[in-house]
């Protein structure tokens, strides 16, 4: 984009539109990878490296982060530089099955030649807008589940609001009563029943989802951890299938 001549707001609508397109490119390389918002971070904890926080990476994506610091561009380096290795070096101080499963097939993001893996400075150049997003990661993937990848799903919203009622040290009666409380009240009940271990189906997670490319459980948990005082919120994560092909 040239900005020779362009008004001030006009710079900041360019900038917003390229960070929002930066956070559908990750969220669309993890989609493809069939990777959850914990997938990476699990990863990095079993095999020792640091990565991006699932915190911060939920943010990126939604396009929402701001200025974002020179670290998290050498971390989402880090992460497609391993995802370059071969299997057994990429295995390495993993020992989760769950995790290995995740990581074995997945791909590392590569530039529109299909061979030049991106790095930092390709990251940070893509999210201050002078580098377009490659084009296999422009469209957003349609969401589809086995039973499997639903019930890991609902497994990971459930573990997910044990742990912010564990960090709170609050009453799990009353922590739960707050959050299904927040829920309008058509979809509460089943809400209710997902939170005491009766999985979504996949066709009602399918009309769980929103035009804004989130779940609308995630949305529930966000805004009930929202008001932690003691943290921003942490979105649920979601698990997503390799696109066929």
């Amino acid at each position: 984009m040239d900005l020779t001549g362009r008004s001030y707001q006009a710079v900041l609508d360019w900038q917003q539109e390229s960070r929002r397109a930066f956070g559908k490119m990750l969220l669309n390389w993890r989609r493809r990878n069939g990777w959850t918002q914990y997938t990476a971070c699990e990863w990095g904890a079993e095999a020792k490296f640091e990565v991006i926080s699932y915190g911060n990476l939920s943010v990126i994506e939604q396009g929402k982060a701001g200025e974002l610091r020179q670290k998290a561009f050498f971390q989402l380096e880090e992460l497609n530089r391993r995802l370059l290795l071969d299997t057994h070096r990429r295995l390495e101080g993993v020992k989760s099955l769950r995790i290995r499963e995740q990581i074995e097939y997945a791909e590392p993001l590569l530039g529109n030649d299909g061979k030049q893996p991106w790095g930092a400075v390709e990251f940070w150049s893509c999210y201050i807008g002078y580098l377009e997003v490659p084009d296999r990661y422009q469209a957003v993937l349609s969401p589809t589940f086995s039973s499997k990848e639903a019930e890991d799903l609902c497994q990971n919203w459930r573990r997910h609001v044990r742990r912010v009622i564990r960090t709170r040290d609050a009453d799990v009666t009353d922590a739960l009563e707050q959050l299904a409380a927040s829920v309008p009240e058509m979809y509460r009940k089943r809400f209710r029943e997902v939170l005491a271990l009766d999985d979504y189906s996949t066709s009602e997670l399918a009309q769980l989802w929103t035009q804004d490319e989130q779940f609308l459980p995630d949305e529930w948990i966000r805004a009930w951890e929202a008001n932690d005082p003691a943290g921003p919120p942490k979105p649920a994560a979601r698990r997503r299938r390799k696109e066929p092909g």
